[in-house]
């Protein structure tokens, strides 16, 4: 019996302190949604960016592909005086190793020209990436949205009403029209 009361008391208390609780509009929260990868394939500036990186790529790889040329022939040139037995031990050891120095500074050129194509992607992305963020920002704040939801990367949003898609806004804060 005196469990039950408790239990009554202890529902009662908990009824009245959930009557308590403010509780937020929540139908006043805006929220909005975008596609910022569709956004940035209108930004000139990322064309001008991906037409950059491609050169630099293509002219560091013209020079890799070079190197690998040279590096073939050499091969090619050892394997011949190999097989003609004009070459001496000692000597053959020598070029395996000046071949197996060569493929190492090969690997090492491609993982550098990596990283740094890396480093200057970041380099041409970031202010790019910053006047998306600060259009979106001002839409946000224009807007009285709570939350922007990205769809790009990941469709999390299943139903949205079109009014709330700021695409567009987004758009025309960076003169995209």
């Amino acid at each position: 019996m005196k469990n039950i009361a408790a239990m009554r008391i202890g529902v009662l208390t908990f009824a009245l302190l959930l009557s308590l609780v403010p509780f937020s509009d929540l139908s006043a929260q805006r929220l909005g949604y975008t596609n910022s990868l569709a956004i940035l394939s209108e930004m000139p500036e990322v064309a001008k960016a991906d037409t950059m990186i491609m050169q630099l790529r293509d002219s560091l790889v013209a020079e890799g592909e070079s190197r690998a040329s040279a590096l073939k022939e050499k091969y090619t040139q050892y394997m011949q005086e190999m097989q003609a037995g004009t070459i001496t031990p000692k000597d053959a050891k020598a070029r395996e190793a000046e071949i197996q120095n060569g493929q190492d500074e090969l690997q090492q050129y491609e993982q550098e020209i990596t990283d740094w194509l890396a480093g200057k992607r970041e380099e041409f992305y970031n202010p790019i990436l910053s006047r998306l963020q600060q259009a979106i920002d001002e839409v946000g704040k224009e807007n009285n949205f709570q939350f922007i939801f990205d769809v790009s990367s990941m469709n999390i949003i299943v139903y949205a009403e079109e009014s709330e898609d700021v695409t567009a806004q987004i758009k025309e804060k960076l003169g995209l029209d």
